[in-house]
């Protein structure tokens, strides 16, 4: 052990371990990574494994290492030193096979990392071979068990690694391997002795070979692990895990064809379960009830098919899952909802059947199944808010199964059985359950969908029953929801609104906030879905929200403006403008009013004043822009209209609501007044300029750029200076408050300055480019590229590209002769060129940095646009590109690139400046962005560990089972971590007893065996 580079990893992992300082721990963190990807690591990492005085943390990393270079390195070895690798890992096996778990993990990982890189000629048959080496040899079941299901897993997850050998391929080959795990598997659940856990580790074997589609359904058909699986349920210890295999088992057997004799094995079994399914006792557990539901919905869900064509047959499979559905867990329930789904399905699908009979009455009873578990509990028992909430969004869900069954048995039976269960519930008269009510209403909402439009009897009769129903506030909010629900139902019998208008808006006069809620909902889809036959309510309509609109909260206010605006835009259009101003024109005088006051306005004042204007938002956004065009005397109302907003703002403007609100009540006016709205940009844009100066907030960003968008592009002189001026103001604003500000706090005030620069680019380049505030907007961009915020950077970007990329630098000679530019163009575009160029070479050394910054570290758009951006460099900017990438690639972070990698990058890109070809320029980015995100993968479990490490985070192995419980099983083996010190102390793994031959019927083996109580405890 006196190698330096050994007693330098030992050193290492010590401060790793249990140093105090963070500092230290990062800094041998990111040298133990650095240390892994050195060649030197493999000859290292062997002589750590193998050294029998070394301690268990460096054999752990030796072990890690290995599994490292197998997926990152394993080109760093020479062909004829693969094999000798893969016969010291098998040695490794065969060391750690009792243990310590976490190291013979890794080991076998790497093994078969290893296993499906080598060729078939390097390693013809690594499963055969590992079968007849380790099969018969008890001691070496359990390692010999972890392998092959890593060995599976990693073929399935581990996207990292070149797959050479012929594993996945389809023949013989593939069919002989799964046949080999199935034999030996099989050889393993018959042996005497054999322990829970060695039993579990089969079934998990079994699933990541199913998974694989090495190993098929079909091929277990008579075999004794299936059969043991099915017996495993039985069993406390195994019944997860049989669970789990099973559900994997019935998975692959969804090639129905291909399947029918395992298939035909594993419907008998599946319902032979039904007197478990019964045991009281075993409906008391839920996690059991769970497991067979599970295991019966993923074969009712496979076979569904089979159950429509073979009803009889398949009927007790059905009549099971209707036992689930039936069971009082809600999450159990849940598990059997996409069944009844694929099976309606499937049934509308064949169309009329006598057979279905059977199923059909399934349905039937499903229908009063469902409106059971729609109940609240009795008020004896209140839910808790998380369990309210939960309940209720279950509701929704199972809703969604009644509708199945309308779609089985058409809605008129199902809507028959809830009507008739309000009909027994309230026949008992005082002693009625408000929930006995409620739950049969909620069915019929969600069956709503559903009905028959032209249905004339037993709607009508629901409709009729509503008003009828107990004054309750909870049947009172579903009634009316009802109503909301079967507007469709209402728009083809417009008689019955004379009842259900005055209905709805009786709720208006409850106090209960949730049926206030719903009259609003109720409201808003009536006029949505019957605004013809409502025109003429329209008065009385204007009246009614004018005598309920201080009693609403601003939802509910929302959702009766949105109804209103639906009616309007049924009128006849030359009359839509004038109704609207009936009903806008009201909240502009409740803002006016606000404003004018001598006193400023109380909190309650100015709420009321935004709800107004965000009401003006509803109508606005629903009736957008009119199918004929306004009248000219609609552009005195706009001026009307700004004249109250403008004063709002003058007064109020400093107050964060009342910016956002009315700069949205200014772009739907925009949007609506259109070229009408022409005439107030100038005050508009100065309003903006002046309210930003005094308090800067985005809203006034954003309303600018909206502004230059609508009318830039008009080239009004008058218009123009407006806009360059209230552009430089907002500029000048912007950049004193970033003197003083980081830009994290400022966030969005960034984002939308960037999109008015991007706007005024693209509408009104003269504003932008030759403005004095050009300089320190181009550097409030590259600022936003610093800011964690995707969308922002994206946008950040898109303004650089344009800014970099702009037709004016495409003409060296300034003729500009293959552009189609007006007049006025082609006189600016050479005035635009020096002020671009001066701007790019100024910041080159910062954009440049900032654009690698987001090309190693981005997410999924923002590298492709940073190479965009960097290619139009090359092409436009060839000499500053040249001097400022070797810089800036050197600062890029080590997790990034390390020095190997940033001077082959930096040789692949000075070959492509050279040639001066911008594709080769890209190709080089190219690979540095490929690099880099495999650095960052590579060095991401690094930073897990040094934490779990020091915090000793991570479960010791369970000192009575001996489970393989790895951190990374269920998500594959993907990435590693090195473990903690916990982990290390833990038993030995190979606690069992097993004998491997003669093989034995299950009933022989003894689980009573002492040996295997003592592993239990060992």
């Amino acid at each position: 052990m006196a190698d330096s580079s050994i007693q330098s990893v030992i050193d290492a992992l010590a401060v790793l371990y249990s140093g105090a300082d963070k500092d230290a721990r990062d800094k041998v963190n990111t040298w133990l990574g650095e240390f892994q990807k050195s060649n030197e690591a493999w000859a290292t990492s062997q002589l750590i494994l193998f050294a029998p005085d070394a301690p268990v943390e460096p054999k752990l990393f030796a072990a890690q290492t290995f599994r490292t270079k197998i997926t990152y390195d394993l080109d760093q070895l020479a062909e004829d030193h693969l094999l000798p690798l893969r016969d010291s890992l098998l040695t490794a096996l065969r060391n750690f096979a009792s243990g310590p778990r976490v190291i013979l993990t890794q080991i076998c990982i790497a093994l078969a990392d290893l296993a499906l890189q080598l060729t078939a000629q390097q390693w013809p048959d690594p499963v055969g071979a590992m079968i007849d080496q380790f099969g018969k040899e008890p001691e070496m079941a359990a390692a010999l068990l972890e392998f092959l299901q890593v060995l599976a897993e990693e073929y399935n997850s581990n996207m990292k690694i070149n797959v050479r050998n012929e594993f996945g391929r389809e023949g013989e080959q593939s069919v002989r391997r799964g046949e080999q795990v199935i034999g030996l598997l099989s050889m393993y659940v018959q042996a005497p002795g054999i322990t829970p856990t060695l039993q579990n580790q089969c079934y998990a074997t079994l699933g990541a070979w199913l998974r694989t589609g090495q190993t098929r359904s079909s091929s277990l058909a008579g075999t004794p692990i299936l059969a043991s699986a099915f017996a495993a349920l039985s069993n406390d210890e195994l019944f997860d895990n049989a669970v789990d295999v099973l559900v994997d088992i019935i998975h692959e057997t969804m090639e129905l064809q291909e399947n029918v004799a395992v298939i035909q094995e594993i419907v008998p079994r599946l319902t032979a379960l039904g007197p478990s399914l019964a045991d009281p006792e075993l409906r008391e557990d839920e996690d059991k009830m769970r497991g067979f539901c599970r295991v019966l919905v993923e074969a009712g869900e496979w076979y569904e098919p089979l159950i429509v064509q073979h009803p009889q047959s398949f009927l007790p499979l059905v009549e099971l899952i209707k036992q689930c559905a039936a069971y009082e867990a809600l999450e159990v329930v849940g598990i059997t909802l996409n069944f009844w789904y694929r099976l309606s399905k499937g049934l509308l699908n064949a169309g009329i059947n006598p057979s279905h009979a059977p199923l059909l009455q399934v349905y039937a009873d499903l229908v009063a199944i469902v409106i059971r578990h729609l109940h609240y509990p009795d008020d004896s028992s209140p839910l808790s808010g998380e369990e309210r909430d939960t309940f209720r969004d279950f509701r929704h869900k199972i809703g969604d199964t009644l509708k199945d069954c309308c779609a089985v048995l058409g809605a008129g039976p199902c809507l028959q059985q809830a009507y008739d269960t309000i009909a027994r519930a309230v026949s008992a008269g005082d002693a009625v359950k408000w929930q006995d009510v409620e739950a049969p209403l909620f069915s019929m909402r969600s069956m709503g969908a559903r009905i028959d439009v032209r249905d004339n009897d037993l709607v009508p009769k629901i409709m009729e029953m509503l008003p009828k129903l107990p004054p309750h506030p909870r049947i009172r909010y579903a009634a009316i929801l009802v109503i909301g629900r079967y507007t469709h139902w209402t728009e083809q019998h417009p008689e019955h609104i004379q009842f259900q208008l005055p209905y709805v808006s009786a709720g208006f006069d409850e106090s209960d906030p949730e049926v206030l809620a719903a009259a609003s909902q109720t409201m808003k889809y009536l006029c949505k879905d019957c605004p013809t036959h409502l025109v003429p309510f329209l008065p009385q309509l204007h009246t009614f929200i004018q005598s309920v609109s201080g009693k609403l909260n601003g939802d509910d206010l929302l959702d009766l403006s949105a109804a209103i605006a639906h009616i309007l835009l049924a009128m006849p259009p030359s009359e839509i403008a004038a109704a609207l101003s009936t009903f806008v024109m009201p909240n502009i005088e409740l803002v006016h009013s606000v404003t004018v006051q001598e006193a400023p306005a109380s909190k309650d004042q100015l709420s009321k004043a935004t709800q107004a204007l965000e009401c003006v938002d509803v109508y606005l956004s629903i009736i957008g822009n009119l199918p004929e065009a306004l009248p000219a005397s609609c552009a005195e109302t706009c001026q009307q209209i700004w004249t109250v907003l403008d004063a709002f703002i003058a007064k109020y403007g400093t107050l964060g609501n009342v910016a956002n609100r009315t700069c949205v009540v200014l772009r739907r006016g925009l949007v609506f007044f259109g070229e009408l709205a022409f005439p107030v940009a100038p005050a508009l844009l100065e309003r903006l300029a002046s309210s930003f100066e005094r308090q800067p907030m985005n809203d006034y960003l954003w309303i600018t750029g909206k502004v230059v968008q609508q009318f830039g592009a008009r080239q009004d002189g008058g218009f123009d200076a407006v806009v360059k001026a209230a552009f430089e103001r907002e500029s000048n604003r912007l950049f004193e408050l970033m003197q003083s500000t980081p830009p994290a706090q400022v966030p969005d005030l960034l984002d939308d300055y960037v999109h008015l620069v991007l706007a005024l680019i693209e509408v009104a380049p003269d504003h932008i480019f030759l403005s004095s505030a050009f300089p320190a907007a181009f550097q409030s961009v590259l600022t936003a590229l610093t800011l964690p915020s995707v969308r922002i950077v994206l946008t950040a970007l898109d303004t650089i590209r344009a800014v970099v990329g702009h037709d004016c630098l495409s003409s060296p000679d300034g003729s500009y002769s293959d552009l189609p530019l007006s007049p006025a163009q082609r006189a600016a575009y050479p005035l635009y060129v020096p002020a671009i160029r001066a701007v790019v070479e100024a910041t080159s050394t910062q954009l440049v940095q900032l654009l690698l910054d987001v090309l190693v570290a981005g997410g999924e758009d923002e590298p492709y646009n940073c190479m965009t951006i960097l290619r139009l460099l090359s092409i436009q900017f060839p000499t500053v590109l040249a001097q400022t990438v070797p810089a800036a690639v050197e600062l890029l972070p080590a997790r990034a690139a390390g020095p190997a990698e940033k001077q082959e990058f930096l040789n692949k890109f000075a070959s492509a400046i050279t040639a001066q070809n911008p594709n080769q320029v890209k190709d080089a980015f190219t690979w540095l962005l490929r690099t880099s995100r495999r650095s960052y993968e590579r060095t991401r479990v690094l930073q897990d560990r040094a934490t779990r490490s020091h915090h000793h985070a991570k479960e010791a192995i369970h000192s009575r089972t001996g489970l393989f419980d790895r951190a990374d099983k269920k998500g594959g083996h993907g990435s590693a971590n090195w473990g903690s010190p916990s982990d290390l102390t833990s038993p030995h793994v190979g606690a069992h007893k097993l004998v491997v031959s003669p093989p034995v019927s299950p009933s022989v083996v003894d689980t009573a065996d002492p040996i295997n109580q003592e592993s239990e405890t060992k």
